[in-house]
């Protein structure tokens, strides 16, 4: 379940008006979504994506319109490094994207892009296939998405064996701790 913190001000009226800027109609369950957060800061959230089997990401926030993270302003960002037939929909902690296929034969399909990966296409060659599958629906992918309260210190394995660091910036520390 997705843990967010919702935008306020959803409009009717930009859902409409950035459907036809797309020139898709959205899904339903997208839209829905949309008109209860309107996209929205996700604390503690983790889904996963295929590649080699599954690999888990941290999902950091959801686009809405009229937001910081507005879908229109995303859209425009993107249109020319992800296929066409996609809106980004998401981002993860590493600035990877969350999209939401709108093509016909795939329509509603939530994939993962991989900004690291994107050098490897010349501009708008990118396709469908060089994406990786998250799920079948947009309710898929949020019922996916799992709760990440593990602290560091209690993860498997972890353990801190050193730490450096730099004498100036621990001398800046020591002087700003006595005010």
């Amino acid at each position: 379940m997705i843990n967010i913190v919702s935008n306020k001000g959803f409009n009717e009226n930009e859902l409409i008006a950035f459907s036809k800027k797309i020139g898709y109609r959205l899904p339903n369950d997208f839209i829905e979504f949309l008109r209860h957060h309107n996209g929205g800061y996700v604390k503690n959230s983790i889904s996963t994506y295929y590649k080699n089997g599954k690999q888990k990401f941290i999902l950091t926030s959801m686009f809405g319109l009229g937001s910081d993270d507005d879908l229109i302003n995303q859209f425009e960002t993107y249109k020319n490094r992800i296929p066409n037939t996609c809106i980004p929909i998401g981002r993860d902690v590493g600035g990877n994207l969350v999209c939401l296929n709108l093509s016909e034969g795939k329509y509603g399909i939530v994939y993962f892009w991989d900004h690291e990966e994107e050098l490897k296409y010349e501009e708008r060659k990118i396709s469908i296939n060089d994406l990786y599958f998250i799920g079948e629906t947009f309710k898929e992918f949020l019922d996916s998405i799992e709760s990440d309260n593990i602290k560091e210190s209690e993860e498997v394995g972890y353990k801190v064996k050193k730490v450096w660091v730099d004498p100036d910036f621990l001398k800046q520390l020591e002087n700003n701790s006595d005010k």
